[in-house]
Protein backbone atom coordinates (compact mmCIF):
# COMPACT_ATOMS: atom_id res chain seq x y z
CA UNK A 1 0.00 0.00 0.00
CA UNK A 2 2.47 2.63 0.86
CA UNK A 3 4.96 0.99 -2.03
CA UNK A 4 2.27 2.57 -4.34
CA UNK A 5 1.88 5.90 -2.83
CA UNK A 6 5.35 6.49 -2.97
CA UNK A 7 6.01 5.39 -6.38
CA UNK A 8 3.73 7.75 -7.56
CA UNK A 9 5.47 10.54 -5.35
CA UNK A 10 8.30 9.95 -6.81
CA UNK A 11 7.39 10.40 -10.00
CA UNK A 12 6.84 13.76 -9.70
CA UNK A 13 4.24 13.86 -11.83
CA UNK A 14 0.37 16.20 -12.26
CA UNK A 15 -2.23 14.65 -10.51
CA UNK A 16 -5.65 15.11 -11.76
CA UNK A 17 -7.79 13.54 -9.07
CA UNK A 18 -7.43 11.44 -5.30
CA UNK A 19 -4.95 8.80 -4.67
CA UNK A 20 -6.07 8.17 -1.03
CA UNK A 21 -7.86 4.84 -0.89
CA UNK A 22 -8.72 4.49 2.35
CA UNK A 23 -8.22 5.40 6.16
CA UNK A 24 -6.02 2.86 6.99
CA UNK A 25 -3.94 4.05 3.76
CA UNK A 26 -4.08 7.40 5.32
CA UNK A 27 -3.27 5.98 8.83
CA UNK A 28 -0.01 4.19 7.31
CA UNK A 29 0.81 7.04 5.76
CA UNK A 30 1.12 9.53 8.73
CA UNK A 31 2.91 6.88 10.43
CA UNK A 32 5.74 7.34 8.37
CA UNK A 33 6.08 9.34 5.14
CA UNK A 34 3.91 12.45 7.13
CA UNK A 35 6.94 11.91 10.29
CA UNK A 36 9.09 12.93 7.51
CA UNK A 37 7.82 15.65 6.89
CA UNK A 38 6.63 16.59 9.64
CA UNK A 39 10.52 16.99 10.96
CA UNK A 40 10.86 19.13 7.78
CA UNK A 41 8.70 21.38 8.81
CA UNK A 42 9.86 21.80 12.28
CA UNK A 43 13.37 22.36 10.68
CA UNK A 44 12.02 25.53 8.64
CA UNK A 45 10.39 26.23 11.72
CA UNK A 46 12.88 26.49 14.03
CA UNK A 47 15.03 28.79 11.06
CA UNK A 48 11.57 31.34 11.34
CA UNK A 49 11.21 31.28 15.03
CA UNK A 50 15.27 32.38 15.12
CA UNK A 51 14.43 35.07 12.33
CA UNK A 52 11.81 36.19 14.62
CA UNK A 53 8.55 35.04 12.68
CA UNK A 54 5.49 33.99 14.00
CA UNK A 55 2.12 33.62 13.05
CA UNK A 56 0.53 36.89 12.77
CA UNK A 57 -2.34 37.87 15.43
CA UNK A 58 -6.56 37.01 14.45
CA UNK A 59 -4.80 34.95 11.29
CA UNK A 60 -6.10 31.72 9.92
CA UNK A 61 -4.25 28.86 8.45
CA UNK A 62 -5.48 27.40 4.62
CA UNK A 63 -3.84 23.58 4.35
CA UNK A 64 -3.29 23.35 0.67
CA UNK A 65 -3.35 19.77 -0.28
CA UNK A 66 -3.75 18.17 3.58
CA UNK A 67 -3.05 14.83 3.04
CA UNK A 68 -3.09 13.91 6.98
CA UNK A 69 -2.82 17.15 8.10
CA UNK A 70 1.05 17.38 9.42
CA UNK A 71 2.02 20.57 8.18
CA UNK A 72 -0.77 21.97 10.23
CA UNK A 73 0.30 19.83 13.20
CA UNK A 74 3.59 20.84 13.14
CA UNK A 75 2.82 24.72 13.01
CA UNK A 76 -0.69 24.48 16.08
CA UNK A 77 2.56 22.88 17.93
CA UNK A 78 5.10 25.40 17.31
CA UNK A 79 2.84 28.65 17.57
CA UNK A 80 -0.02 27.70 19.30
CA UNK A 81 -3.87 27.43 18.17
CA UNK A 82 -5.58 29.54 15.44
CA UNK A 83 -8.71 30.56 15.72
CA UNK A 84 -9.79 28.21 12.58
CA UNK A 85 -7.82 25.60 10.37
CA UNK A 86 -9.31 25.15 6.85
CA UNK A 87 -8.05 21.89 5.89
CA UNK A 88 -8.54 21.38 1.73
CA UNK A 89 -7.76 18.34 -0.17
CA UNK A 90 -9.08 16.64 -3.42
CA UNK A 91 -9.64 14.38 -1.43
CA UNK A 92 -12.76 14.09 0.84
CA UNK A 93 -11.42 11.80 2.78
CA UNK A 94 -7.86 13.06 3.32
CA UNK A 95 -9.71 15.96 4.80
CA UNK A 96 -11.76 14.45 6.67
CA UNK A 97 -9.15 12.57 8.22
CA UNK A 98 -6.92 14.99 8.44
CA UNK A 99 -10.09 17.14 11.14
CA UNK A 100 -10.92 14.03 12.67
CA UNK A 101 -7.44 13.61 14.21
CA UNK A 102 -6.45 16.98 14.52
CA UNK A 103 -9.74 18.18 16.64
CA UNK A 104 -8.80 15.34 18.93
CA UNK A 105 -5.39 17.12 19.11
CA UNK A 106 -6.43 20.76 19.63
CA UNK A 107 -10.18 20.78 20.55
CA UNK A 108 -10.34 24.53 21.34
CA UNK A 109 -9.41 25.37 17.12
CA UNK A 110 -12.09 24.79 14.59
CA UNK A 111 -11.30 22.35 11.76
CA UNK A 112 -12.99 23.14 8.21
CA UNK A 113 -12.27 20.37 6.09
CA UNK A 114 -12.79 20.93 2.18
CA UNK A 115 -12.43 19.61 -1.24
CA UNK A 116 -12.23 23.60 -2.19
CA UNK A 117 -9.18 25.78 -3.26
CA UNK A 118 -10.37 28.87 -2.41
CA UNK A 119 -8.23 30.87 -0.18
CA UNK A 120 -9.55 33.56 1.73
CA UNK A 121 -7.83 36.57 1.62
CA UNK A 122 -5.43 37.34 5.08
CA UNK A 123 -5.16 33.50 5.55
CA UNK A 124 -1.40 32.16 6.11
CA UNK A 125 -1.82 29.26 3.36
CA UNK A 126 0.49 26.07 4.34
CA UNK A 127 1.73 24.22 0.93
CA UNK A 128 3.37 20.86 1.81
CA UNK A 129 4.65 18.70 -1.05
CA UNK A 130 1.85 19.78 -2.95
CA UNK A 131 4.10 21.60 -6.08
CA UNK A 132 5.18 18.62 -7.31
CA UNK A 133 1.63 17.27 -7.84
CA UNK A 134 1.15 20.37 -10.08
CA UNK A 135 1.76 20.98 -13.44
CA UNK A 136 3.49 24.31 -14.42
CA UNK A 137 0.15 25.95 -15.84
CA UNK A 138 -1.13 25.16 -12.57
CA UNK A 139 1.13 27.98 -10.79
CA UNK A 140 -0.49 31.24 -12.22
CA UNK A 141 -3.95 30.18 -10.77
CA UNK A 142 -2.32 28.94 -7.84
CA UNK A 143 -0.77 32.36 -7.01
CA UNK A 144 -3.36 34.50 -8.42
CA UNK A 145 -5.18 32.98 -5.16
CA UNK A 146 -2.30 33.72 -2.99
CA UNK A 147 -1.93 37.54 -3.77
CA UNK A 148 -4.32 37.59 -1.36
CA UNK A 149 -3.25 35.83 1.61
CA UNK A 150 -1.48 36.95 4.63
CA UNK A 151 1.43 35.09 4.31
CA UNK A 152 2.65 31.65 2.43
CA UNK A 153 4.80 28.56 3.72
CA UNK A 154 6.16 26.28 1.21
CA UNK A 155 7.75 23.19 1.90
CA UNK A 156 9.00 20.61 -0.95
CA UNK A 157 10.88 17.98 -1.44
CA UNK A 158 14.99 18.95 -2.41
CA UNK A 159 14.81 17.83 -5.74
CA UNK A 160 15.72 19.59 -9.00
CA UNK A 161 11.84 19.47 -10.26
CA UNK A 162 10.50 20.37 -7.09
CA UNK A 163 12.82 23.33 -6.53
CA UNK A 164 11.84 24.83 -9.96
CA UNK A 165 8.35 24.85 -8.84
CA UNK A 166 8.91 26.80 -5.56
CA UNK A 167 11.50 29.04 -7.67
CA UNK A 168 8.61 29.47 -10.53
CA UNK A 169 6.19 30.74 -7.72
CA UNK A 170 8.86 32.49 -5.91
CA UNK A 171 8.96 34.61 -8.75
CA UNK A 172 5.17 35.51 -9.22
CA UNK A 173 5.07 36.02 -5.65
CA UNK A 174 7.83 38.18 -4.60
CA UNK A 175 6.23 41.22 -6.34
CA UNK A 176 3.22 41.49 -3.46
CA UNK A 177 5.50 39.74 -0.45
CA UNK A 178 8.17 40.07 1.12
CA UNK A 179 10.75 37.02 1.01
CA UNK A 180 11.52 35.73 5.00
CA UNK A 181 13.41 32.67 3.79
CA UNK A 182 15.39 31.55 2.87
CA UNK A 183 16.82 33.82 0.60
CA UNK A 184 18.96 36.99 2.06
CA UNK A 185 17.58 38.79 -0.99
CA UNK A 186 14.27 39.79 -2.39
CA UNK A 187 15.68 39.88 -6.47
CA UNK A 188 14.72 37.80 -9.55
CA UNK A 189 16.30 33.94 -8.30
CA UNK A 190 19.83 33.79 -9.23
CA UNK A 191 19.16 30.11 -9.84
CA UNK A 192 17.27 31.39 -13.15
CA UNK A 193 20.49 32.50 -14.78
CA UNK A 194 21.81 30.84 -17.45
CA UNK A 195 25.05 30.10 -16.35
CA UNK A 196 23.26 28.65 -13.04
CA UNK A 197 21.57 25.39 -14.58
CA UNK A 198 23.23 23.16 -13.00
CA UNK A 199 22.05 24.23 -9.83
CA UNK A 200 18.75 23.78 -7.56
CA UNK A 201 17.74 25.29 -4.46
CA UNK A 202 17.83 23.48 -1.69
CA UNK A 203 19.05 22.73 1.27
CA UNK A 204 19.94 19.53 3.80
CA UNK A 205 18.14 19.30 7.56
CA UNK A 206 18.97 17.63 10.52
CA UNK A 207 16.07 15.20 11.56
CA UNK A 208 15.37 14.72 15.23
CA UNK A 209 17.25 11.85 17.14
CA UNK A 210 14.58 9.79 16.95
CA UNK A 211 15.37 9.20 13.56
CA UNK A 212 18.76 7.48 14.48
CA UNK A 213 17.88 5.64 17.71
CA UNK A 214 14.06 4.32 17.15
CA UNK A 215 14.45 0.38 15.43
CA UNK A 216 11.21 0.97 13.49
CA UNK A 217 12.74 4.17 11.63
CA UNK A 218 15.70 2.42 10.44
CA UNK A 219 13.50 -0.56 9.46
CA UNK A 220 11.19 1.91 7.60
CA UNK A 221 14.61 3.64 6.43
CA UNK A 222 16.09 0.11 5.14
CA UNK A 223 12.94 -1.21 3.36
CA UNK A 224 12.21 1.66 1.20
CA UNK A 225 15.53 2.98 0.48
CA UNK A 226 15.59 5.85 2.36
CA UNK A 227 18.35 8.09 4.20
CA UNK A 228 16.92 8.89 7.44
CA UNK A 229 19.40 10.94 8.57
CA UNK A 230 19.28 13.17 5.66
CA UNK A 231 16.16 15.53 5.06
CA UNK A 232 16.39 17.41 1.28
CA UNK A 233 14.22 20.27 1.20
CA UNK A 234 13.15 23.15 -1.27
CA UNK A 235 11.63 25.40 0.60
CA UNK A 236 9.71 29.09 0.59
CA UNK A 237 8.23 31.19 3.54
CA UNK A 238 6.70 35.15 2.16
CA UNK A 239 5.34 37.64 4.39
CA UNK A 240 2.80 40.70 3.51
CA UNK A 241 3.80 42.83 6.56
CA UNK A 242 7.52 41.18 7.25
CA UNK A 243 9.48 44.40 8.10
CA UNK A 244 12.78 42.71 8.71
CA UNK A 245 15.97 43.52 6.67
CA UNK A 246 17.43 40.75 4.37
CA UNK A 247 19.96 38.48 6.18
CA UNK A 248 22.53 40.25 3.80
CA UNK A 249 24.84 36.97 4.30
CA UNK A 250 25.48 34.21 1.83
CA UNK A 251 23.32 31.16 2.03
CA UNK A 252 24.87 27.89 1.56
CA UNK A 253 22.88 25.75 -0.84
CA UNK A 254 22.66 21.68 -1.01
CA UNK A 255 26.04 20.15 0.03
CA UNK A 256 29.25 21.10 0.13
CA UNK A 257 31.78 19.74 -2.73
CA UNK A 258 34.15 18.06 -0.11
CA UNK A 259 37.61 17.03 -1.99
CA UNK A 260 41.07 15.93 0.20
CA UNK A 261 42.03 19.78 -0.28
CA UNK A 262 39.23 22.06 0.14
CA UNK A 263 35.39 22.30 0.36
CA UNK A 264 33.97 23.84 -2.26
CA UNK A 265 30.16 25.93 -1.39
CA UNK A 266 27.79 26.92 -3.49
CA UNK A 267 25.72 30.11 -2.28
CA UNK A 268 23.27 32.34 -2.63
CA UNK A 269 24.19 36.26 -2.16
CA UNK A 270 23.05 38.99 -1.05
CA UNK A 271 22.96 40.71 -4.56
CA UNK A 272 20.57 37.70 -5.90
CA UNK A 273 23.79 36.14 -7.59
CA UNK A 274 24.94 32.17 -7.53
CA UNK A 275 28.70 32.22 -6.23
CA UNK A 276 30.79 29.54 -5.27
CA UNK A 277 33.52 29.78 -2.36
CA UNK A 278 36.77 27.43 -1.69
CA UNK A 279 37.98 26.46 1.52
CA UNK A 280 41.36 25.78 1.14
CA UNK A 281 42.95 23.08 3.49
CA UNK A 282 45.79 24.39 4.49
CA UNK A 283 45.04 28.12 4.64
CA UNK A 284 41.59 27.45 6.64
CA UNK A 285 42.43 24.44 8.28
CA UNK A 286 39.65 25.14 11.01
CA UNK A 287 37.32 26.11 8.99
CA UNK A 288 38.12 23.26 7.16
CA UNK A 289 37.28 20.34 9.68
CA UNK A 290 34.22 22.62 11.11
CA UNK A 291 32.51 22.63 7.58
CA UNK A 292 33.60 19.21 6.94
CA UNK A 293 31.84 18.02 10.22
CA UNK A 294 29.00 20.00 9.66
CA UNK A 295 27.95 22.34 6.98
CA UNK A 296 26.39 25.73 8.27
CA UNK A 297 23.43 27.57 6.97
CA UNK A 298 25.16 31.05 6.83
CA UNK A 299 28.64 31.41 5.44
CA UNK A 300 31.01 34.36 7.17
CA UNK A 301 31.53 36.50 4.37
CA UNK A 302 35.16 37.64 5.85
CA UNK A 303 36.36 34.18 5.13
CA UNK A 304 37.63 32.61 1.91
CA UNK A 305 37.74 34.26 -1.09
CA UNK A 306 35.35 34.21 -4.61
CA UNK A 307 36.39 30.95 -6.68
Amino acid sequence: MLEQLRERFLRAEPMKGPYWQNVRQLELYHQTFAQRIGWKWQAVLDELVELGWTIPDGASLFDLGCGSGIATEVVLERFGTVAEVVLSDHSALAAEYAATRLRARFPECRFRPTTEWAIPAGSVVLISHVLTELGREDLCPLAEQLQHSQAVLVVEPGTRSASAQVVALREMLRWHFTIVAPCPHQQRCGMLAVGNRQHWCHFHLRPPLVAFTDRQWVRFADAFGLDIGDLAVSMLVVDRQWNAPPAGQERIIGTADVGQQDIVLTLCTADGSISQRCIDRQRHREQYRRFRKRLPRWFDQKQPGRR
